[in-house]
């Protein structure tokens, strides 16, 4: 049998595959030489992809809860009682008592009809889990510069003079873009690392910046101060393509080097080196979840009013970076929003014509964000979730397991028995990602599709299948045909109007959106008035009660977000990572059980000493059962996505 073209399953740089498939099983992942991006480059987590798809834990039976156990079910059943339990909560409740959220291994077609089934049901409630790691990044690119995506691609990255990586680790998350780096570096780029950690990314840094957690907003004012009290940012550009400097001034100008290294911990000489670097043009001002989850959406906007100071944007080696964790989280965001239409804002024009081309009425009120829902609104009553694994990935675990157990309806569509999943009503089997096909959006704006390799196992069903299902039994008639969806996505979505679809297939094509541009913003900015914005923001101080420490999650190279995917790699320690230092002042010695607690909850766990770990910053895995026990449910005001990389926390030794 031919091998068959996929993308990777795991992070949003979207690696192309090749499956060799034998006996109706994938048997081997090849990394595809011709893949745009990739080019035959795949990471540990990649190249073992396909034993995923044969883990006992895969369902292949829809599933019903009786009293307190599950039963298996017909799918007509099971989709007959969703649908007139859901009929009977709109009847009751109105729409907005109905909400859909979405994880981001779905395709772009499976959030497409997401999208629309929820508001066919009059509800704006949808969102994906872009909510809670990169949607301080979306709100300050769209605001900044036009669009909530990276503005440069990475292959962008081997041309830059400078790179910055502010809160990212590039071995741990992104494994295949060191390549890019290395090249980078090897044309004699510089790189500036940015984070609390001593990472294995700052191994390969010309200058590390070892910043306390939660005062990125300090540095960065700090940097754009000095940069213009000593006139070494580009005044032809921020005079001909910004928006909002004279304000920006006013806010920087208190923010001091001589403060900034009692504040952030830098050293005052590291602050100023920091900055003439990035004067110069060249810069790719690149950032992961350490700004998004540990700042908000501030830290975000901080970081990018350096990129317009400098005038770093719109050309080849320069520009914003994100690097975004799963393979359609981009895709997800784009298209999921309870406050945003498919085609643009929530308002009464957009939502007309989206009616002209739905055939139903498009609801105007502002729907729940998914953390929202789960943590300080007790509005939905049926909620559905499509590949999203909540009681294990929101904060304040034991909260998110009570709300979810109130609700009068939950359903989940997942491939394995999750923690959520445990507390459904129905749990209906879905196909993984080689058993179905569709799009999805790298990190990069890079769309590009997934062949369908073999079936799911037993009575599973592809997503769209499902979705489609259900939205008939609803009285909503779609395709279930992904590139029928595709084609009319294209007519609803404008960012993804131009793209082709025999390009998007084509793995060796570059198919970004808009326009297939490697660079954005060369010419003037997708803004309202064609300009760059700035967005002055003040630095605002993180609680530090407890015994001093903050905790900071993250991810770890062999191990994946809720660990469904990766759960064959083996059994991840429940553990909590500190400075060596901090271990003898607490008394704590290597391998002993403590108690990590916060003022949401607690865990027991193992202590394990992490020497490259700023002291006073604890680190927890994210893929830990435990670790959502403690942090706290703090959402950043705006955005909505919570804090996972504030929480103050106290740690007590145990007897052994």
């Amino acid at each position: 049998m031919p091998l068959v073209p996929s993308i990777c399953p795991y992070c949003g740089v979207g690696c192309g595959l090749l499956l060799d498939v034998e006996g109706g099983k994938v048997v081997r992942v090849i990394p595809n030489r011709n893949h745009v991006l990739s080019k035959g480059k795949v990471c540990g987590k990649g190249a073992s992809a396909h034993k995923s798809l044969y883990l006992p834990s895969r369902l292949t039976k829809p599933l019903k809860r009786v009293g307190g156990s599950f039963v298996e079910v017909s799918w007509d059943e099971a989709l007959n009682e969703i649908a007139d339990k859901i009929k009977e909560i709109r009847e009751r409740y109105g729409g907005k008592a109905i909400a859909i959220y979405g994880g981001c291994q779905n395709t772009l077609e499976e959030v497409y009809l997401m999208s629309k089934l929820v508001r066919f049901l009059g509800s704006n409630n949808v969102d994906s889990c872009a909510r809670v790691c990169h949607e301080p990044s979306a709100t300050a690119l769209r605001e900044t510069v036009g669009v909530g995506a990276s503005g440069t691609s990475v292959e962008e990255m081997v041309n830059a003079k400078v790179i910055v990586i502010a809160g990212e680790q590039l071995t741990e998350s992104h494994p295949v873009l060191v390549d890019y780096l290395l090249k980078a570096k090897e044309r004699g780029a510089k790189v500036v690392v940015i984070d609390p950690v001593f990472t294995k990314t700052a191994r390969y840094a010309t200058l590390f910046l070892q910043v306390n957690q939660g005062t990125d907003v300090y540095l960065y004012n700090t940097v754009a101060n000095y940069l213009i009290q000593n006139d070494l940012y580009d005044k032809e550009f921020v005079m001909k393509r910004t928006k909002g400097f004279e304000d920006y001034v006013r806010v920087v100008s208190k923010y001091t080097i001589e403060e900034a290294e009692k504040v952030t911990g830098v050293p005052k000489g590291k602050i100023i080196e920091f900055a003439e670097l990035i004067s110069q043009k060249g810069v790719i001002f690149s950032w992961g979840l350490g700004l998004s989850e540990g700042g908000g959406v501030d830290a975000v906007r901080a970081y990018l009013n350096l990129m317009l100071l400098t005038g770093n944007v719109g050309f080849s080696g320069a520009g914003p970076i994100v690097y975004r964790g799963q393979s359609n989280v981009q895709g997800s965001g784009d298209l999921l929003k309870p406050w945003q239409l498919p085609n643009g804002p929530l308002t009464p024009e957009n939502a007309e014509r989206l009616s002209r081309i739905w055939g139903f009425p498009v609801p105007l009120e502002r729907g729940l964000t998914v953390t929202d829902a789960l943590l300080n609104d007790n509005s939905v009553r049926a909620m559905i979730l499509v590949n999203f694994n909540v009681a294990h990935s929101m904060p304040n675990k034991a909260k998110v397991i009570r709300r979810l157990r109130e609700l009068d309806l939950l359903v989940v569509l997942d491939a394995y028995m999750t923690e959520t999943a445990e507390l459904a009503h129905y749990v209906l089997p879905v196909a993984m990602w080689a058993e179905s096909e569709g799009s999805v959006t790298s990190l990069d704006r890079l769309v590009k599709w997934r062949f369908k390799a073999v079936d799911p196992p037993g009575e599973a069903r592809q997503t769209l299948f499902v979705l489609a299902d259900l939205g008939e039994r609803l009285g909503l008639r779609t395709s279930r045909d992904p590139k029928e969806v595709f084609e009319e996505m294209k007519e609803v979505v404008p960012l993804y109007s131009k793209l082709s679809l025999a390009d998007v297939m084509d793995h060796s094509k570059n198919s970004r959106y808009p326009n297939g541009e490697l660079v954005l913003y060369s010419e003037k900015f997708l803004t309202k008035d064609g300009l760059a914005h700035f967005v002055p923001v003040e630095y605002r101080e993180i609680d530090r009660r407890g015994n001093g420490l903050v905790l900071i999650t993250g991810r770890v190279v062999t191990h994946y977000n809720t660990d469904s995917l990766s759960r064959y790699m083996g059994e991840i320690e429940e553990a909590i990572y500190l400075n060596p230092e901090d271990m003898r002042e607490l008394g704590i010695r290597e391998g002993q059980e403590v108690l990590v607690r916060s003022r949401c909850g607690e865990a027991r766990v193992k202590a394990r000493k992490m020497e490259g770990l700023k002291k006073g910053i604890a680190f927890m895995p994210n893929s830990l059962d435990s670790v959502n026990y403690v942090v706290c449910d703090v959402l950043d005001p705006e955005t909505r996505i919570p804090l996972y990389k504030s929480t103050a926390v106290t740690v007590t030794p145990l007897s052994n």
